[in-house]
């Protein structure tokens, strides 16, 4: 059976008659070996593509046209298994499909009153730590809770590897203060537990320290131990919720 390598000078998603992304020179389609790893490669192409547009519709919700990954590689296939030529350029519609979000712009204008708020310091804390705690809020930051659903921080900041933007620093095992990747991010989980309990949201999980912790008051805080030790709550009210974390620069944790 014939192999045939051609370079793809550009290849490009357009939605609604804008593109939206793209690939550049370089990347390879293999086509005529065999069918399985044919469509591997094109299933690789199309995942480097950037498909994700947003869109508003006359009733003020926002419509997201995501790239159907799985179609478009069967179009592609469909179009190469019907007798593709080497020659020129063709042009073949990739396949979208359209998911509603879960609020509507009406929802979110609710999303303007403060709730809680609660700040810690962290002036004891060396270059490590501070780089933990500030990856563990920017992870958390922005987030939007709908009525109903759950918030998990070890889902939400975890896995602690440097590729996230974590290093070693002090943290409690078993009593003991030991290095560890994300030391640190247990202020994290502590500070937006105390803005939780003054927003008057559901705690559904939260647990203490082995030992004390010096940056806030005995029993008020909230740990992070691997999945057994996490803070949860639930957004119990009526409308959509918005978290917002961060670090300052006089070395406080803020949610």
């Amino acid at each position: 059976m014939r192999c045939v390598l051609q370079r793809v000078t550009e290849a490009r998603c357009v939605i609604e008659g804008e593109t939206v992304g793209e690939i550049g020179a370089g990347y390879m389609i293999l086509t005529g070996f065999c069918a399985a790893d044919t469509k591997d490669t094109i299933d690789r192409m199309i995942r480097k593509i950037l498909g994700l547009r947003v869109f508003s519709d006359e009733q003020g919700k926002m419509n997201r046209s995501l790239l159907d990954v799985e179609g478009s590689v069967n179009a592609i296939m469909e179009y190469l298994s019907d007798g593709w030529s080497e020659e020129g350029t063709s042009q073949i519609a990739l396949q979208t499909k359209i998911t509603e979000p879960e609020g509507s712009a009406e929802q979110l204008a609710y999303v303007k009153d403060l709730l809680g708020t609660f700040s810690t310091s962290l002036s004891s804390s060396n270059a490590n730590r501070l780089k933990n705690v500030n990856s563990a809020s920017n992870y958390i930051d922005g987030t939007v809770l709908y009525p109903g659903e759950e918030f998990s921080t070890h889902d939400m900041i975890a896995p602690f590897t440097a590729e996230r933007g974590y290093a070693e620093a002090s943290n409690y095992v078993n009593g003991e203060i030991v290095d560890g990747m994300g030391g640190g991010v247990c202020q994290v989980s502590t500070t937006l537990y105390n803005a939780v309990l003054r927003a008057e949201l559901e705690v559904t999980e939260r647990a203490p320290h082995s030992m004390t912790v010096s940056y806030v008051k005995l029993s008020e805080d909230a740990a992070i131990a691997g999945t057994w030790k996490d803070f949860k709550f639930r957004n119990s009210s009526e409308y959509p919720i918005y978290i917002e974390g961060y670090t300052t620069s006089d070395k406080k944790v803020v949610f």
